[in-house]
């Protein structure tokens, strides 16, 4: 008896590795190895309540890590959103998020216009430099005309966790999971039956925490940050975090120049707009770059007045601040996207 179930055992890890073999992505194009870690094939049930509003949708992530349905020919993806938690908005429906509100837009006045969502929670521009480098290059015929990066809040903290920067992580056995993650068929059909069959609540989220956010408010915008900010004082203050973005944002320039793609930045504010002197001291410097490179810039934080309601916390925006937020951007892209089409 025992002869028979170790016989047994030992033709099913045949038959698993076999199918591995032949249905997997260990020798395919498509393999990611160790990188994307947990930002692939997802489908997780989301109920988030903002401002007393419920909202029930599922937080997606395509085959090729980007959020949102899956995309069958990638020499198609023409314009890609680069952000943070700040452009990823996994709190919110797609439908609700900047760029989700940006293709709805382009689909009223220019439907060729489609903007793939590539912007993940953490991101700082040394973690676009590394998608540039790791991600992107593993994604066959994938060569996008714009990239339109939206930064700066991330960059203000000296202390990043690489974590969230990186495509992998330095943990032999976490890489040895996201290994198995990214290229096991098995793996991608039982996560695919999961979501057909069974309805798990992966994330529930209050916002209405941050009640307080908005007591004694004062919206500091870009006229009135010049006026409380010494640029020349901030730039020795924190001549780290300064430096260190001026030599990013080069290196982002040249990883892009590579593909002979071009750029598109957007500046970043706040619930209380320019108060963070970090945020506008990188965002002036971004500006001259932008400048000194001749690279297309929205300033959003000149443009943008927020107003109660418009963030559930310090830096990410409620459907009403998405909204905001996308009916700028979109007046700005349109007039750079449409000269193409």
């Amino acid at each position: 008896m025992k002869k028979i179930i170790f016989y047994n055992f030992i033709i099913f890890i045949i038959f698993l590795v076999l199918s591995e073999l032949m249905f997997g992505y260990w020798f395919d194009d498509d393999n990611f190895g160790i990188h994307m870690r947990k930002h692939r094939n997802r489908n997780d049930l989301v109920k988030t309540r903002i401002n007393n509003v419920d909202y029930k949708y599922y937080y997606k992530r395509n085959f090729y890590g980007f959020r949102g349905k899956e995309i069958n020919k990638l020499q198609d993806v023409n314009y890609v959103f680069l952000g943070g938690s700040t452009g990823n908005e996994k709190f919110l429906p797609e439908n609700l998020t900047i760029v989700g509100l940006l293709n709805k837009f382009f689909s009223y006045k220019n439907k060729s216009v489609n903007i793939i969502n590539a912007s993940v929670d953490g991101k700082t521009s040394r973690g676009h430099i590394n998608d540039l480098q790791i991600w992107f290059p593993k994604l066959k015929k994938f060569n996008p005309d714009y990239f339109i990066i939206y930064v700066g809040i991330n960059d203000t903290v000296l202390n990043q966790d690489e974590k969230y920067d990186l495509t992998y992580d330095d943990n032999v056995f976490k890489n040895l999971r996201d290994i198995i993650t990214n290229n096991s068929i098995i793996v991608e059909l039982s996560k695919k039956i999961k979501w057909k069959y069974f309805e798990i609540i992966k994330f529930e989220y209050d916002v209405n925490q941050h009640k307080n956010l908005y007591n004694n408010f004062l919206y500091v915008d870009y006229n009135s940050a010049k006026k409380i900010h010494d640029l020349k004082k901030l730039k020795i203050k924190h001549k780290n975090i300064y430096e260190r973005y001026k030599l990013r944002l080069n290196s982002l320039y040249k990883e892009i120049k590579k593909r002979n793609s071009k750029i598109i930045f957007i500046t970043q504010v706040k619930f209380n707009g320019l108060k963070d002197e970090k945020l506008f001291l990188l965002n002036e410097t971004l500006k001259k770059f932008s400048h000194e490179n001749k690279i297309n810039i929205l300033k959003l934080d000149e443009i943008f007045v927020g107003s109660q309601d418009d963030f559930y916390d310090e830096m990410h925006t409620t459907p009403q601040g998405s909204e905001k937020i996308a009916k700028i951007m979109f007046e700005y892209l349109f007039t750079i996207l449409k000269k193409k089409n």
